[in-house]
């Protein structure tokens, strides 16, 4: 009988492995990254409502230094996205050493735990000119539950500084 003990113990384990599995198959988790083709950028701090069309986030009066847009979202995996964006120089001269910041936050605000962070770095966009970048953003499932539990929303900060400025952009998405 003691000898049994640990086989037991494995059964026991697996077991509940595979009802948490099933919980959180049946809580709908496996969609909680998927994106909602009608969420729309707003720069409100109010709730946004998703509009038909999705539009370029950009800055406000600043005489609109970039603009930013989200071209496409690709599913790499149930809390795995590649996201596609633009950075448009809207100047009449070159940005140089450029530094592209983006923080992903849970909910519509920017007031608790960066979910995700990428940096991206280039040295030069001529006026006028996009820079396209793809980021991998791969969220534990621990972030995965925050942005769930906070209503599917997220809020995505994005500061773009150059040698001499620095633009900060918010855009919040539905992607639940």
């Amino acid at each position: 009988m003691a000898d049994d003990w640990p086989v037991v113990a494995l059964l026991a384990a697996v077991g509940v492995l595979l009802l948490v599995t099933a919980g959180v198959a049946l809580t709908g988790l496996f969609g909680l990254f998927t994106v909602d083709e009608a969420g729309v950028a707003t720069e409100s701090a109010a709730v946004p409502t998703p509009s038909a069309t999705a539009a370029p986030t950009t800055v406000t009066n600043e005489s609109r230094l970039f603009t930013l847009e989200t071209r496409e979202v690709e599913n790499c995996g149930m809390l795995c996205r590649n996201v596609t964006s633009t950075v448009t120089n809207e100047q009449s001269t070159a940005a140089s050493d450029v530094t592209i910041t983006t923080r992903l936050y849970a909910g519509n605000d920017t007031g608790g735990e960066v979910r995700w962070q990428g940096i991206e770095r280039v040295e030069r966009i001529g006026a006028g000119e996009t820079y396209e970048t793809t980021h991998r953003v791969e969220l534990p499932l621990e972030d995965a539950l925050a942005i769930r539990d906070r209503g599917g929303w997220v809020t995505i900060r994005t500061t773009v500084e150059t040698a001499d400025r620095s633009v900060t952009v918010t855009d919040r998405r539905e992607v639940a």
